[in-house]
C-alpha cells in the first residue's frame, strides 16, 4: 500500500463558531427593528413603506360605520293588513273567508257530537205510574237521639204537632231521592212518639205483575238498606238525626 502524505490547510472557515470574530450581519428593514437582534448600518434600499406611513399603520385604528337596516315589523304587518283585506269574491274579504271557514268547522264538529251522542231514553225510566195498584206495606221503628220525650208508655201524639210531620217529610224525600224506589214509593206516615221511640209506616205500590219486585227491588233488604245508608251519611247535630243502629224494619200491613 502506497503512503498517503497528509497536508495542512492554510484557511479554515468555521461558519458554526461565531467565537473567531466573523459575524454576519442582518438586514434591517425600514418599517421597523427586531429588538432581539443587533442594531445594524444595514438598510434596504427601498424600504416597502415609508416613515409616515409605518407610524399610521402602527398607531390609528380604522373604523367602519355599518349601515343601519330599516324595521321591517310595521311594513310586514302592514303587508298582511293589506292581503287579509283582500277581496276573494264578490264582497268577501280573505279574513271574512277565514272566519267562515272557521265557524264552519266547529259546526260540524258539534253536529257530528250531536248526532254520535245518544239519546235514547232509557227503557226502564218509561213506565205508566197509573198501573201500580197493588199495595205494600213496611213498618219499624228507630230513636231519635236529638229530642226529649216523656217519660211514659202511652203515646204522646200532641208532644210537638211538627216533629211527625217533619219526620215524616225526612223519610219521603229519603225515598223519592232512590232511582231504583221512587216510583213504587207511595206514602210514609209517622204513627207514635213513645219515649225516644218513632214508630214508622212506608207504602209501595206495585204492578200486577209484581213477583220480581217483590224479590229484588221491592225487597225488605233494598228497602232497608236505602234508609240505612241515608242514616250513615246525616249530621249528627241535626235535631231530627236518627240513630242508624236503632232502625228496624219488616213487612207489614197498613194499620
Amino acid at each position: 500500500m502506497d503512503d498517503l502524505e497528509l497536508k495542512c490547510l492554510d484557511e479554515v472557515s468555521d461558519n458554526n463558531n461565531v467565537e473567531n470574530g466573523e459575524m454576519y450581519e442582518e438586514v434591517s428593514p425600514g418599517n421597523g427593528t427586531c429588538s432581539s437582534h443587533h442594531a445594524s448600518d444595514i438598510t434596504e434600499g427601498r424600504p416597502l413603506l415609508t416613515s409616515a406611513q409605518v407610524a399610521e399603520n402602527n398607531g390609528d385604528h380604522c373604523s367602519v360605520r355599518c349601515p343601519t337596516l330599516p324595521e321591517t315589523k310595521p311594513r310586514v304587518l302592514e303587508r298582511l293588513k293589506k292581503e287579509l283585506n283582500e277581496t276573494v269574491v264578490w264582497k268577501i274579504k280573505v279574513w271574512m273567508a277565514i272566519l267562515i271557514a272557521f265557524v264552519f268547522i266547529v259546526s260540524v264538529i258539534l253536529l257530528f257530537l250531536f248526532l254520535c251522542s245518544d239519546h235514547q231514553e232509557d227503557v226502564d225510566d218509561q213506565y205508566d205510574a197509573s198501573s201500580f195498584v197493588v199495595p205494600l206495606f213496611f213498618r219499624g221503628s228507630f230513636t231519635l237521639a236529638n229530642q226529649s220525650f216523656v217519660q211514659d208508655s202511652t203515646p204522646q201524639p200532641n208532644l210537638d204537632d211538627g216533629l211527625p210531620k217533619n219526620l215524616q217529610q225526612k223519610l219521603t224525600d229519603i225515598y223519592k231521592s232512590s232511582h231504583a224506589l221512587e216510583r213504587y214509593f207511595s206514602l210514609a206516615t209517622i204513627n207514635t212518639l213513645r219515649n225516644a221511640s218513632v214508630q214508622y209506616q212506608l207504602q209501595f205500590k206495585m204492578p200486577l205483575e209484581h213477583e220480581q219486585l217483590t224479590h229484588y227491588t221491592l225487597s225488605r233488604e233494598v228497602v232497608y238498606h236505602v234508609l240505612l245508608q241515608h242514616l250513615l251519611d246525616q249530621d249528627t247535630e241535626n235535631s231530627l238525626y236518627i240513630e242508624p243502629s236503632s232502625l228496624n224494619m219488616e213487612v207489614g200491613k197498613w194499620n
